[in-house]
């Protein structure tokens, strides 16, 4: 949360220590003026000690500390699409972030905007690992809701299958 994202007359530390106080992981850009920032090493170890996952990215200063201990993202000369997909993954595999990631796959499913885009997140969500009760509805729903899901060549049969799947599990 940068200071230009805070609305005016709000108190902007405590705007930020809310963020981190709710947020559900933290990333880093290490880059060559991170130490210009006296807050920066605090924000990390806040979010570290309350004990959500924080991965670095490397954008041209080398992890330290407490956040040096895990292999960092490197982002060096990496177009940010490619290094936000990269992050996206991590989180999906994450088990501190799994939970929340499903949620999230399945409102992009029940979003899709494209055949291409409801197909791609089809795939999300066979990988998933948790199951909510509700996400079977909810992509059974997408199929009725959302033309772009419905008519994505194999989507609905996909979807069919894998609700079946997690309604014997949950």
């Amino acid at each position: 949360m940068a200071h230009s994202d805070i609305e005016p007359t709000l108190e902007w530390q405590t705007q930020i220590e809310t963020a981190l106080a709710t947020c559900d992981a933290l990333v880093a850009l290490l880059h060559d003026k991170f130490h210009e920032s006296k807050w920066t090493d605090q924000e990390i170890g806040f979010a570290m000690g309350r004990g959500v996952p924080a991965f670095a990215v490397r954008l041209g200063e080398t992890p330290y500390g407490f956040i040096g201990r895990f292999q960092a993202f490197n982002g060096n000369g990496k177009a940010p699409i490619t290094l936000a997909g990269e992050i996206f993954e991590s989180f999906r595999k994450n088990k501190q972030t799994q939970q929340r990631m499903a949620e999230v796959i399945v409102r992009m499913f029940e979003n899709s905007s494209s055949f291409a885009e409801a197909k791609r997140v089809m795939g999300y969500l066979e990988e998933l690992e948790v199951w909510e009760p509700s996400f079977s509805g909810r992509i059974e729903d997408a199929v009725q809701l959302n033309n772009q899901v419905e008519g994505s060549f194999g989507v609905p049969n996909r979807v069919e299958k894998l609700a079946q799947k997690w309604k014997g599990k949950t």
